[in-house]
């Protein structure tokens, strides 16, 4: 499954960052979302799927200590000649090479769409392991029925429902403090979580 999805991404990799690799391209409510999240985190920030790279480079602006991990290669070759001051590297969410606790804060925007559901659930997990106990993640999704698949643009996706975002959050040791959604007539419904990590059981 990861591997199609690099081939996928790899392939189409510069039409998506002409298209999707500028903040200026994004929604002012999320760019509004993350910048609220990010310049509250005390410690570093793991952009965990930082895909093109504008958001590591956006919070960068702001001050905050933040590094990309990708699995797609020619992203971290593009994100790490744009934006010059942030660290990107290749990597899985599922597996990163962090140590427990390195992080005071996690992004992971539409980087979990991919995976299937038990996958999802490993990678909270990991999200999770690499989180200091009261940190938080910022998750962003496709609303819709909890697992249902949809044909994304580049490759096989899944929806997350409110509800079933919070169950997946609850056994990696989150808890859900605020949910936000947003529908427009020319978009899919789209997802916002922010959740603290409460530390391991």
């Amino acid at each position: 499954m990861e591997e199609n999805i690099i081939k996928a991404y790899s392939t189409r990799a510069q039409e998506y960052i002409s298209a999707l690799g500028s903040v200026k391209d994004m929604h002012e409510q999320d760019i509004s979302s993350i910048i609220n999240w990010g310049t509250k985190i005390a410690g570093p920030i793991l952009d965990a799927g930082s895909g093109p790279g504008h958001w590591s480079g956006l919070l960068q602006s702001y001050g905050c200590d933040i590094r990309g991990i990708d699995m797609v290669p020619e992203f971290v070759d593009s994100a790490s000649r744009r934006f010059p001051l942030v660290n990107f590297e290749i990597g899985d969410i599922l597996n990163t090479a962090f140590n427990d606790s390195s992080f005071g804060g996690v992004l992971a925007w539409y980087s979990l769409i991919h995976l299937q559901p038990e996958s999802r659930k490993e990678a909270l997990n990991e999200l999770g392991r690499v989180l200091r106990p009261g940190g938080t993640i910022l998750l962003g999704a496709f609303l819709g029925p909890q697992g249902e698949k949809f044909d994304h643009a580049i490759a096989e996706a899944f929806y997350w429902s409110e509800a079933g975002i919070a169950n997946d959050l609850e056994p990696a040791n989150f808890q859900v403090i605020s949910t936000h959604v947003r529908s427009s007539e020319d978009t899919r419904p789209h997802l916002e979580v922010l959740a603290q990590f409460i530390g391991a059981s």
